[in-house]
């Protein structure tokens, strides 16, 4: 008799421990949350750390030759280049974890607007340093739109302005200073990545500071603070903290007019980090998406949570896919599309915010103060 309660109390413990998550205390789940992270590491963020610093390198070629031979010619190779970078950018934003996250990615390279007033005095004194947080916006994409498109009403204008007697050396020394910073930022992710990658495939619960709790995080902050409101919602006045006031020149890429579609990039980035899509491959992974499906999340109304969230994003970029014009003309309309596109945007962040790090128990740690 004795034997038997034993052999009872063993049964409840196992069924107990089958039943729950080892490091969570949550509902066991049928989902390896070590392959998802390192598909995620060597799949997804590994191939776009390499491709951003590839871009960065060809930016940097484009740029040394644009020094040597101030033409036409080399002008649109140099802006052909710098619009391949800030599109890569977009997907990399997406996964500001371990030395993405310590150079400070978005903040390094992608403050908008440019601040052209900064950029012309740091210009004329030839007294700056980039790292400083007076130069945030006076670096990175944003000034170097301002510097090969915004510094001349046609292209022979801003030909004239990089080769002006007196001030050209300084102009294309800024430039140059400005492609430098970005490329230093390219290889310090490059170099330290490797380093990183067994702590972030190692740490596979979902707490604080874990793979999974710090990749949600950043989707999270890049889609609604970088994405719904700083590209859409306040230029467009779509955001309740705008008061409906319009800032048009507010856009990303404001002055080359690029910005719907990295916008559009942007958003089919969030699309293909969700699904663990293999970058550069159309090869579907273990992503976000998987383990949803895995812990059976379900939307208020009973809708697969993971088939919700991906409806509502290809929703919002077809939304995008109808603006044709620079955001900044579109912006400027009363009535803008940009306020659908910004609704549509909005009707995600509810479904990956709450229902998703719900689901997956992983807790919010950045403040927005949006108000929304």
């Amino acid at each position: 008799m004795r034997n038997l309660r034993f052999s009872f109390f063993i049964l409840i413990v196992s069924v107990f421990f089958a039943a729950c998550d080892n490091e969570s205390g949550s509902e066991k789940v049928d989902f390896d949350r070590q392959a998802f992270l390192v598909n995620m590491a060597d799949n997804v963020i590994q191939p776009s750390i390499e491709n951003f610093a590839l871009e960065a390198e060809g930016l940097s070629v484009a740029t040394n030759s644009f020094n040597e031979n101030i033409s036409l010619e080399s002008l649109e190779v140099l802006r052909a280049e710098l619009k391949e970078a800030w599109l890569v950018y977009q997907h990399l934003a997406f996964v500001q974890v371990g030395p993405v996250a310590n150079v400070n990615l978005r903040d390094r390279v992608n403050i908008f607007p440019a601040k052209a007033d900064v950029i012309e005095e740091n210009i004329n004194t030839q007294d700056y340093v980039l790292g400083s947080a007076s130069n945030v916006a006076a670096k990175g994409f944003p000034a170097l739109d301002y510097l090969l498109f915004g510094t001349g009403e046609t292209n022979e204008d801003v030909i004239a302005y990089f080769g002006n007697p007196d001030l050209g050396n300084n102009r294309l020394q800024y430039l140059t200073d400005l492609v430098e910073d970005i490329q230093t930022v390219s290889n310090i992710i490059s170099q330290d990545w490797p380093d990183y990658r067994s702590t972030f495939v190692g740490n596979t619960g979902t707490d604080v500071g874990s793979g999974t709790s710090l990749l949600v995080n950043e989707y999270n902050f890049q889609f609604d603070i970088r994405i719904k409101n700083a590209k859409i919602g306040f230029p467009a006045g779509g955001n309740p903290r705008t008061g409906g006031v319009l800032s048009p020149q507010d856009v990303e890429a404001f002055y080359s007019g690029w910005s719907g579609e990295l916008a559009e990039k942007a958003v089919l980035s969030s699309i293909q980090v969700f699904k663990g899509e293999h970058f550069n491959a159309n090869e579907d992974g273990l992503g976000l998406d998987d383990y949803l499906l895995a812990l059976n999340a379900k939307t208020r109304d009973d809708q697969d949570l993971s088939v919700a969230i991906i409806n509502q994003k290809t929703l919002a970029l077809e939304e995008m896919e109808k603006i044709s014009n620079p955001y900044s003309e579109v912006a400027s309309a009363e009535g803008s599309q940009l306020v659908e596109v910004y609704n549509a945007l909005q009707a995600v962040i509810p479904l990956i915010k709450v229902d998703m790090t719900s689901a997956m128990s992983v807790s919010i740690t950045f403040q927005d103060n949006d108000g929304d």
